[in-house]
Formats: C-alpha cells, sequence, structure tokens
C-alpha cells in the first residue's frame, strides 16, 4: 500500500501548478486542465481503477436456490464460495498496480498536454510578432516610396529608382496580409487549448538558462510515463503470483431445508471445494504465471529504453536551448543595434542625396531579416525550454536551481 500512496503523491505534485506571475503560459495550462477535454479525462482515468481496487476483496456472491418437486416435497439450499487463502490479496495487489498505473498515465496526459499548450502559446507569439515586423518595415516602405516620388519629382529620383520602392512596399504588404493568416491560425491552435475567451500572450524577458543536466537526467527517471512502465511491469508480476495462487482450492459451503413429501421436515449441510491443482487442470494457472512473468519483463525493458530516450531528449533539448540564447544574446548585444544604426545611417545619407536608394533597401532588408531572427532565436529558445522541462517530467518554473 505504501507504493500506492508514493504514486498518488506523485500525481499530485506532479499537477501542482507553479507560480504564474513568472510563467505567461501557466494561466493557458490551468485553464487547459480544467477545461480541455484531454484534461478533464485524467480524472476519469483515474476514477476508472478506484472502482475495482474498492471490490478487490470482495467474495462471490451467495447462491440460493429453491425446489418445488412434483410428490409435494420443498427444498431451499443457501451455499457460498469461499476464495482460497492470498487469492483476494494478490488481486487487491493487482488492482492496486493498476490504479498505480493509471495515476502515471494520467500525469503523462498532462505532461503532454501542458507541452502542447507551451508550444501552441510560443508558436502564437512567434507569429504575431512576426507580423508586427512585417507591418512596421511596410510602413517605412510606404513613406520611402513617397518620399522617392517627391525627390522624383524634383528631378533628384529616378523613374526605375521610384518604381524599385513602390514595388517594395508592395512586395511587404503581400508579406504581411500572408503573415495575418499565419496569426489568426496560430491564435486558432492555442484557443483550440484554451477556448476563445482570453487574449494573446505578452511574455516579459527571458530567463537565462540555470539548469544543471545532471540534476534533469537524474529527475527523468521520475517521469509519469516512464513510472507507467514500472506500474505495468509490477502489475504483470502480481498477476503472475495472483496465477500461481489461482492452483490453492476454493472452498464452498452450504446448508439446506426441506419438507419432504410426507410432510416431515429436514435439513441438511454441505463442504466442498475445487482442485485446480490437478494434472489436467494446472496448466491453464502456470501458462498464464509465465506469460505476465514474460510481460512483466518487456514492460521493464521498455521503461528502460524510456529512460534512455528521456536521457537523449535532455541532453539534445538543453544543447539547442543554450545555442538559441546564445544567439539570442549576440544579436541584442551587437548584431541587431549595429544593423539598425548603419540603417538610420543610410536613410539620412539617402535623404542628403548621398546615398544610393539600392543600399538603403539592401540595408532595410538586412534589418528586417535581423530582427526575425531575433524573435525566432528567443521563439527557439522558449520552445525549446519547455521541451526541456517535459523531457524531465518537471514543471517549468522549477527547471532552474532545481535540487
Amino acid at each position: 500500500m505504501s507504493s500506492l500512496i508514493l504514486a498518488i503523491a506523485f500525481a499530485g505534485a506532479f499537477a501542482a501548478p507553479p507560480d504564474s506571475t513568472t510563467d505567461p503560459v501557466q494561466t493557458w495550462v490551468d485553464l487547459a486542465r480544467r477545461q480541455h477535454p484531454q484534461g478533464m479525462a485524467t480524472a476519469d482515468m483515474v476514477a476508472s481503477r478506484r472502482g475495482p481496487l474498492a471490490g478487490a476483496g470482495a467474495w462471490m456472491p451467495p447462491s440460493a436456490q429453491l425446489d418445488l418437486r412434483s410428490d409435494g416435497a420443498v427444498d431451499l439450499s443457501l451455499s457460498q464460495m469461499i476464495p482460497g487463502p492470498g487469492k483476494t490479496s494478490d488481486l487487491r495487489r493487482v488492482r492496486e498496480a493498476q490504479l498505480r498505473m493509471a495515476l502515471a498515465d494520467s500525469a503523462e496526459e498532462i505532461r503532454k498536454m501542458e507541452l502542447a499548450v507551451r508550444e501552441a502559446a510560443w508558436m502564437e507569439w512567434m507569429a504575431w510578432e512576426k507580423l508586427q515586423v512585417l507591418a512596421a518595415q511596410e510602413s517605412l516602405a510606404v513613406v520611402l516610396a513617397a518620399t522617392v516620388r517627391r525627390s522624383q519629382s524634383q528631378g533628384m529620383a529616378t523613374a526605375a529608382e521610384a518604381w524599385l520602392a513602390d514595388t517594395r512596399s508592395r512586395q511587404l504588404r503581400l508579406q504581411k496580409e500572408q503573415a495575418l493568416a499565419e496569426a489568426r491560425a496560430a491564435s486558432a491552435m492555442r484557443e483550440s487549448w484554451t477556448g476563445t475567451e482570453t487574449s494573446r500572450m505578452v511574455p516579459g524577458p527571458p530567463v537565462a538558462p540555470g539548469w544543471n543536466d545532471s540534476d534533469l537526467v537524474r529527475l527523468a527517471s521520475e517521469r509519469p510515463d516512464i513510472l507507467s512502465m514500472a506500474a505495468d511491469a509490477a502489475m504483470e508480476e502480481s498477476m503472475a503470483v495472483s496465477m500461481r495462487t489461482s492452483l490453492r482450492p476454493d472452498f464452498m459451503v452450504g446448508a439446506m431445508a426441506m419438507r419432504m413429501s410426507d410432510g416431515m421436515p429436514g435439513w441438511g449441510v454441505m463442504a466442498g471445494m475445487t482442485l485446480p491443482f490437478v494434472p489436467w487442470a494446472r496448466g491453464m494457472a502456470v501458462g498464464e504465471s509465465s506469460q505476465a512473468r514474460a510481460k512483466a519483463r518487456v514492460a521493464r525493458a521498455g521503461g528502460e529504453a524510456m529512460r534512455r530516450m528521456a536521457v537523449s531528449e535532455i541532453v539534445g533539448h538543453s544543447r539547442k536551448a543554450r545555442a538559441a540564447w546564445e544567439a539570442l544574446r549576440e544579436l541584442d548585444a551587437t548584431i541587431l543595434p549595429g544593423q539598425e544604426a548603419a540603417l538610420q545611417d543610410a536613410r539620412t545619407r539617402f535623404g542628403q542625396g548621398r546615398e544610393m536608394l539600392a543600399m538603403v533597401l539592401a540595408m532595410e532588408d538586412m534589418v528586417r531579416m535581423a530582427r526575425m531572427e531575433r524573435l525566432m532565436r528567443r521563439g527557439d529558445y522558449e520552445l525549446e525550454r519547455s521541451r526541456l522541462a517535459a523531457a524531465a517530467g518537471v514543471a517549468i518554473a522549477n527547471l532552474e536551481g532545481e535540487e
């Protein structure tokens, strides 16, 4: 029973929501747990195994029989089957293992659902940020096109330059419309988890990497899917023991009251037992016991395979997250500020007639690409960070500084 208590405690700890003030997506994760069918089904998944556990120690119902014969005799009998020693306790251990498995499966559904919500949230954020970058660039392109047309009317710009500036603004408008469609699709995906009565996420500054890969690898052994495989193995082992226990006899006791055909009363008692251990009957129980032990070995092997895959996922997501963080820092510190300063200088020189339009457009393209890369690196970092927490089976608020 202690292992059952531990499993229940684990499931409660995993489902406990972290502080949403430090995690802009946590509110949506909580909404999905409460309102999404997949989140609500986890409680029923556990409830479906609690019922059988409550009846694990029950006996078969008694049997009553009334016989009325043509000669006037009446027989009333009552009998009860009593399970053999250890049979109900073995069955209870099987049901407890099934409940632990259901608890782990429920936590696994929550783990996967939380990751899906976080991925949808950051993909939505990236899509709308991309739209803002393109909208800002389009606005600048429209202003630049108007400036070039005025310069052309004054003989300071060619018709080709005016055409080029106007074409660039039109291209950016088309890209903005495509980005708007993608952003709305991303919002629809996120709203499929959280509902439509929610506003878009406004994240704060990114949290610097502070996790320890070795600690996360250690914690991954307690991931719900791995615990589910361990519970599956325990269930099969308990099933094997139960099959062996089924070779013990069950007992039947009964009593009867009767009225003879001549009206005289009578009574009787009965006792009996099953003989499942005879050579022509024991083969079924022995074979099923061997099968259950083989299934337990398969489940343990599957759990070890999952643990190794979790280690691989942790290493991969950790490295990708750290690489995205370093790229984000470089973009914020040097690349983007330098390119924006160069673009501003090129615009100033173009307004003074000392720079070619083609150079200004090229610089705008470079700045736009750098801004796009910056938001992509932020999105990549947050996505990989979310995947890293899911791979380790920890709440994202506890990812850094895990003891």
